[in-house]
């Protein structure tokens, strides 16, 4: 089974890191990113996680690169919107039409917000196991059953890419020419095409995995029991304290700065 959200064991630091503890992080990078649009900070934000990706769990853009390219286009149209729609001065003129800089500034802002919460949301499910994840969610007080069904999301999001590609391949073998082809609105039939085999399926697995689940006893009330319980360590502490620190200077120089070094908001 593959994916590109699936975990990937390891023993880089964030592998080993308690789930509690990149959970904080994750928090704190969602706080910063939806905190401003100035696109100063969140490019050094987006800086920031990439560097820390790489250095504490050995994740460089190379590993994730194609799911960026594919945000490009959604940017550039965020951007050519949010440049029609805003007003301020014009930063340039396409015949008639006037795009504000301010706009263009928000479009690219927004951008990379986008850039730097899939980074960091890829990096969290890419060093942290699904069980973790549950067993994290249950120390923090959660209820076993949403805390069960959030790992499982991390699990059953490879399972739909995977038959996803199936579903491609079948109709390629078939003779479609619509899902390998280089046409982006043909491919995109192809996509529509696919979608309902492939929600049929999805449902049918869902209510499997959910009478699996009733047997087994996952609607009982009552005390559980782990085979392993997760530790909270000072390396840990260490890494939410470091995470802190940078989230506050971050979001401190949009009052120590009040002019963006890159304009915007």
């Amino acid at each position: 089974m593959s994916g590109t959200m699936l975990y990937r064991p390891g023993r880089s630091f964030l592998h080993r890191a308690d789930a509690r503890a990149k959970l904080g992080v994750i928090l704190l990078v969602l706080a910063v990113a939806l905190s401003t649009t100035r696109l100063d900070v969140l490019v050094a934000l987006t800086v920031l996680v990439v560097i820390g990706l790489a250095a504490l769990a050995r994740i460089t853009p190379a590993s994730y690169w194609k799911a960026l390219v594919l945000i490009v286009p959604l940017i550039a149209l965020l951007t050519l919107l949010q440049a029609l729609v805003q007003g301020g001065p014009a930063l340039m003129h396409i015949g008639s039409v006037s795009l504000s800089r301010s706009g263009v500034l928000l479009g690219l802002g927004i951008g990379m917000r986008l850039f730097a919460m899939g980074i960091c949301f890829y990096g969290f499910s890419v060093t942290t196991s699904p069980s973790d994840i549950a067993l994290a969610l249950d120390k923090l007080g959660v209820p076993y059953r949403f805390a069960y069904l959030t790992s499982f999301a991390f699990r059953f999001l490879p399972l739909l890419q995977d038959e996803a590609r199936t579903l491609l391949t079948a109709m390629a073998v078939r003779g479609s020419s619509e899902s390998g082809s280089s046409n982006p609105f043909r491919r995109g039939r192809a996509i529509v095409r696919m979608l309902f085999p492939m929600l049929a399926g999805s449902m049918k697995r869902s209510g499997d995995i959910a009478l699996s689940m009733e047997l087994r006893g996952y609607g009982l009330r009552g005390t559980r029991t782990y085979y392993r319980s997760p530790v909270f360590r000072a390396t840990d502490a260490a890494l939410l304290l470091c995470t802190l620190v940078l989230a506050v200077a971050l979001i401190g120089v949009q009052w120590w700065a009040p002019t963006p070094f890159l304009g915007g908001t």
